[in-house]
């Protein structure tokens, strides 16, 4: 596809001899498909200890996290201040900001004034503590998904477990 597109540059003058002068360039390729939507990054703050344990909040956007009533996260400790943190979901992670909280946030145990937080990293707001999780279902322990393998591997051992029990249970009622 080699089509031109013809553009008029206009002059500043209007007396000189060139100003209806066309120039010709090759036209700008175009993609023929462009994305409807962009994909939003999917992230779930997920309390693992303090008052919060057990609760999820999912990170669509920016969100506050504080004392205050008008935080997007309100938590209820003292050791929180009004507004504590701003949470931001990124591609590759969640950013961190602190704003000036008395008592510091934190990534896996590191006082931080802003950084960034990935699937399995822990999250901490004083002493309420929190991982970053993804919404699509990956683990937060470590950060990876288990493989089918590495679950069939699991089974296995607590197969092997339960018929080691079975035999030995049997051996010692033909014992008696």
């Amino acid at each position: 596809m080699n089509a031109t597109r013809t553009i008029v540059l206009p002059l500043a003058h209007a007396n000189d001899p060139g100003r209806d002068r066309v120039r010709a360039r090759p036209s700008l390729q175009c993609p023929t498909q462009m994305p409807t939507a962009l994909r939003d990054p999917e992230y779930l703050l997920r309390g693992v200890a303090g008052d919060v344990f057990g609760r999820s909040f999912p990170l669509l956007a920016p969100t506050t996290v504080g004392r205050s009533p008008e935080c997007d996260i309100y938590l209820d400790d003292t050791g929180v201040s009004r507004q504590h943190a701003r949470l931001r979901p990124l591609d590759y992670g969640v950013e961190v900001e602190d704003l000036g909280s008395t008592n510091g946030s934190f990534i896996n145990g590191q006082r931080i004034s802003v950084g960034i937080a990935g699937v399995g990293d822990e999250v901490a707001f004083d002493q309420l503590r929190f991982r970053i999780g993804d919404r699509r279902g990956a683990p937060t322990g470590q950060g990876q998904r288990p493989t089918a393998k590495s679950g069939l591997h699991a089974g296995w051992y607590w197969l092997l477990a339960v018929a080691a029990l079975a035999a030995a249970s049997a051996a010692y009622l033909l014992m008696r």
